[in-house]
């Protein structure tokens, strides 16, 4: 039998339970989606450090110009 036949009889496959690559195309499918959502996530957060760490490197800068105006 092929994968696109269908079983003659009720008895080789339950009526409501999937068969094996049905079950397993859907598990790929979610974990895609899942990896994309986690990937766009990482783009995100990899930004936000960047912005992070240009103000790091500004508010350090004010911390140096300040200790300078007190000296």
């Amino acid at each position: 039998m092929t994968p696109t036949e269908q079983p003659k009889s009720g008895a080789e496959r339950p009526l409501f339970k999937p068969d094996t690559e049905t079950v397993l195309v859907r598990g790929l499918n979610a974990m895609t989606k899942a990896c994309d959502a986690l990937s766009s996530q990482n783009a995100t957060l990899n930004k936000d450090i960047e912005k992070m760490k240009k103000k790091i490197a500004r508010l350090q800068e004010r911390v140096i110009e300040n200790q300078e105006e007190r000296e």
